[in-house]
């Protein structure tokens, strides 16, 4: 039995090497335990080790594990799908929230910049109307004297158009005299 066991295995090395073998007892892998999770022989199920284990074909605990995967697979799908939904949903809301920030702060330098002018332009009116009462005054004071002295001469014009009026040369000599002394 050992030599044809050695012969066997010196016949086929590519096929040792292909397909997995039992450490223990050198056989090939062909059943799965469920409960510990790996690869067996058909002497290690009959072992005690395994002996009230659920075991299965390979090809069938393969066929189960894939579906578990698949089934994994499309649930992470439709994970990402939601994330991927929610990620822009997020995006918008972040970018109407700066849109409405930027605009909310424009509006309020605006506020500002309309305040800083109004102010500006009352202390410039409050400036040009103090300079304007200490140039006006004066003139205003000139413009009475010029009146009154407008007047004078308008007094004096009557009285001298009323002098050369006068038919009288004794009455326009002394009034003459008079207004000489004036």
């Amino acid at each position: 039995n050992l030599a044809e066991g050695a012969r066997k295995l010196k016949l086929d090395p590519k096929e040792k090497e292909s397909k997995p073998h039992c450490e223990k007892h050198q056989r090939e892998l062909e059943l799965f335990c469920e409960t510990d999770r790996k690869l067996i022989c058909l002497i290690c199920r009959d072992c005690r080790e395994h002996k009230s284990h659920d075991l299965r074909p390979i090809n069938e605990a393969v066929e189960i594990y894939k579906d578990k995967l698949k089934s994994s697979l499309d649930s992470l799908t439709e994970k990402k799908s939601a994330v991927l939904q929610t990620e822009l949903t997020q995006k918008r809301k972040i970018s109407e929230e700066q849109a409405s920030s930027l605009q909310t702060h424009i509006t309020s330098e605006f506020t500002k910049m309309r305040q800083i002018l109004t102010e500006k332009e009352q202390r410039l009116l409050r400036v040009l109307g103090e300079e304007e009462e200490r140039i006006v005054e004066p003139m205003e004071k000139n413009l009475r004297e010029i009146q009154e002295n407008l007047n004078s001469i308008e007094e004096e014009l009557s009285k001298l158009q009323k002098l050369t009026e006068q038919k009288d040369d004794l009455i326009f000599l002394k009034e003459e005299a008079c207004r000489k002394r004036r």
